[in-house]
């Protein structure tokens, strides 16, 4: 079986659905378009992108994207699954040429329809799609299917808290939520450990004790935070219902959870001990939920978001 695997992976989930393919004995191989970088010639031709995307929807960046992806696509045998995650920088004609190089064309879209609207032009071309977010599955009637547990679970070493709560973010439509939080922590005398991507280092929240960072965390230095925290902080993005990586690790690593995804009591993990749903505008947890120890769920439902069992859904390999 020959998959390739097409992928904005900015912070690297999407190289372990590789490595779990290889794992299988599966030929596989990964194009990480975010290595892609486009450096216009000149100021003029920057300028130019601008006219040209915005009267005639022609973008630089984007023709630059798909040559370099057919181009890599025609020095491979004919494959038999292409899957393509976060393809919204993907234009119609680049989806027909990478179509005409499988078998079978498949998308997990890890994204709302309603934060990326332009999606919907190159939903037909797909033979299937996967979707994490629930109102798009009710909606277009995606495949349902979540985010991943991506690493080996049952081998991670304990690590004695450090933190009562962790989160990292980038801030965007998050920059009121995150200091209501650090505030509500702080007047409650809970230790928290906040970091915020945030260019424009805001001294307010600064102040409140939230660390302001211009630098990319790595995937291994954001996973040391987390086993060393005792709860972690979902902050929900506008207009998205989906499961974050977060909460993945949550699971998997039996932390406790602080969310604002009220369809977490959907879930067949949710347990009100572990999870508390909380409204970012009135922010109210009991105070029992630090003190009490983490109830474990069953190990067949933490193995259920697994990567293994999400490649064998989305490839059909059992």
């Amino acid at each position: 079986m020959k998959i390739t695997i097409l992928s904005l992976d900015k912070w690297g989930y999407n190289q372990f659905i590789a490595d779990e393919l290889k794992s299988k004995g599966i030929n596989v191989k990964h194009i990480n378009f975010d290595s892609f970088k486009y450096k216009y010639p000149s100021p003029f031709h920057k300028i130019l992108n601008f006219f040209t995307k915005t009267l005639f929807n022609y973008n630089l960046k984007r023709e630059h994207l798909a040559k370099k992806i057919i181009s890599l696509l025609k020095n491979q045998e004919k494959q038999d699954v292409i899957l393509i995650i976060k393809g919204d920088d993907l234009c119609l004609n680049t989806i027909k040429s990478i179509k005409q190089n499988t078998s079978k064309l498949i998308t997990f879209l890890n994204d709302s329809t309603s934060r990326y609207p332009r999606m919907k032009k190159i939903f037909p071309y797909f033979d299937e799609i996967y979707s994490f977010d629930p109102d798009d599955i009710s909606k277009y009637g995606f495949k349902p299917i979540t985010n991943y547990i991506y690493f080996d679970y049952k081998n991670v070493s304990k690590t004695k808290p450090l933190f009562e709560v962790f989160n990292i973010s980038s801030l965007d439509k998050r920059e009121e939520t995150m200091p209501r939080f650090a505030n509500y922590f702080k007047k409650h005398q809970i230790n928290y450990n906040l970091i915020a991507y945030d260019k424009n280092k805001n001294k307010e929240l600064e102040k409140l004790g939230i660390e302001l960072t211009s630098k990319t965390y790595s995937l291994e230095d954001v996973f040391e935070l987390v086993k060393q925290s005792k709860i972690l902080l979902d902050l929900q993005r506008p207009k998205q219902k989906g499961l974050s990586f977060r909460i993945m690790e949550a699971i998997a690593l039996e932390k406790k959870i602080i969310s604002t995804n009220k369809d977490l009591i959907n879930y067949d993990f949710y347990n009100p001990n572990n999870i508390t749903i909380v409204d970012s505008n009135d922010i109210k947890i009991d105070s029992l939920f630090f003190k009490t120890p983490y109830e474990s769920i069953s190990p067949e439902i933490v193995h259920k978001y697994h990567i293994s069992s999400w490649v064998n859904q989305i490839f059909n390999l059992n």
